[in-house]
């Protein structure tokens, strides 16, 4: 039976989607958006690492042998019915996401690998987005995504071939931050984990609001914002204390206030 496991450790909580066979299939359901919205309410939480259970794949997408016996892959059931908010398609998440892509991102798992805000792969990784070659146009954010993210040509290609992606050609086009030994890739995961969370989750959050805000203003309305997100961020404790730890050489303890 699919699983999406929930596993805190200190400030950062792994998730981990374990389906029902090594491809983790048909992840990317309501149990795993349960999931993250535990972590965006849970207050002592600043981090959260998503992954796939074994080593084959972070999640290979949907089950297309199911989708070939009902002759539909899934989907709004009317072009009037838009799909529910989730993460994959637009549902605004405040802290921090990093994907540990442990071998193939196929279709929903790619976008959902696009979702997140940072990538790191193992050396097996490969990223895929195959709707073209199956009469589809590609959803849940990936035309959008793509195009912010890597090259236009390299999205391009990735859109209208969906030919795979190996780990090396991600990190080339900037898909991923980096690329790791299996072994290594939730060591690393939780290394640049435990660094976000080490910081002041306030501006964490304001960081993330202006960087993501900032892409539909222009330049000027996304300085102003910063301005005024900066402004607010120097009237916290969390400020305050960051002022003081740094004059009394000390490391400073961060309340999210």
């Amino acid at each position: 039976m699919a699983e999406v496991h929930y596993e805190k450790r200190g400030y950062v909580v792994l998730i981990t989607m374990e389906g029902d066979n090594d491809l983790n299939l048909g992840m990317t359901t309501d149990l795993l958006y349960d999931r993250l919205a535990a972590y965006a309410a849970d207050d002592e939480l600043r981090c959260a690492i998503i992954t796939g259970a074994g080593q084959r794949a972070f999640s290979a997408g949907g089950n297309l042998k199911s989708a070939a016996r009902s002759g539909r892959i899934g989907g709004p059931s009317s072009v009037w019915d838009p799909s529910p908010l989730t993460i994959i398609n637009g549902l605004e998440l405040r802290k921090p996401i990093i994907a540990a892509v442990n071998g193939h991102a196929i279709g929903g798992g790619c976008m959902l690998a696009l979702a997140c805000d940072i990538r790191i792969a193992s050396e097996n990784a490969e990223f895929s987005i195959p709707e073209i070659k199956y009469g589809i146009p590609p959803g849940m954010g990936a035309p959008q995504r793509l195009p912010n993210l890597i090259p236009l040509g390299a999205a391009l290609e990735m859109l209208l071939t969906g030919d795979r992606v190996k780990a090396d050609q991600a990190l080339q086009w900037g898909l991923v931050n980096r690329v790791v030994p299996q072994d290594e890739l939730l060591d690393a995961a939780f290394d640049l984990a435990n660094r976000i969370a080490a910081s002041p989750p306030l501006a964490v959050k304001a960081v993330k609001e202006i960087v993501y805000r900032s892409r539909e203003m222009s330049f000027r309305d996304a300085i102003r914002m910063s301005e005024l997100l900066g402004y607010i961020g120097r009237e916290t404790e969390d400020a305050q204390e960051g002022l003081r730890a740094f004059a009394e050489k000390r490391k400073p303890d961060f309340k999210g206030r």
